[in-house]
């Protein structure tokens, strides 16, 4: 399922990522990485930069249709970045980091 509104506040994850209430995914890790050159400190810095207009849908999970995701997409430079995150257990998880 997709929808075309944010799932989660967008200030609400902003404040658990700067609370320290934060995961990266190894595969977002590592895709950043491959992708922008970017470490795990690059990555939290442009998901605290992310506004809603970089919002690009909700849509749920591939193995749960009961967990939403949010994607952003967002110029980095002459790269678009794909960015999925979502909120479990009081913690934002960034899911996705890559490359669009």
């Amino acid at each position: 399922m997709e929808k075309k509104k944010s799932h989660y506040n967008l200030i609400e994850v902003k404040n658990l990522i700067q609370a320290k209430r934060v995961k990266i995914t190894y595969r977002a890790s590592e895709n950043a990485q491959i992708d922008f050159g970017f470490s795990e400190k690059d990555v939290i810095t442009q998901v605290l930069e992310l506004e809603q207009v970089n919002f690009y849908k909700s849509m749920t999970s591939d193995n749960n249709n009961k967990i939403w995701q949010d994607v952003y997409h967002k110029r980095i430079n002459s790269q678009i970045a794909y960015i999925k995150i979502q909120i479990v257990d009081e913690k934002t998880v960034i899911i996705q980091f890559k490359e669009k």
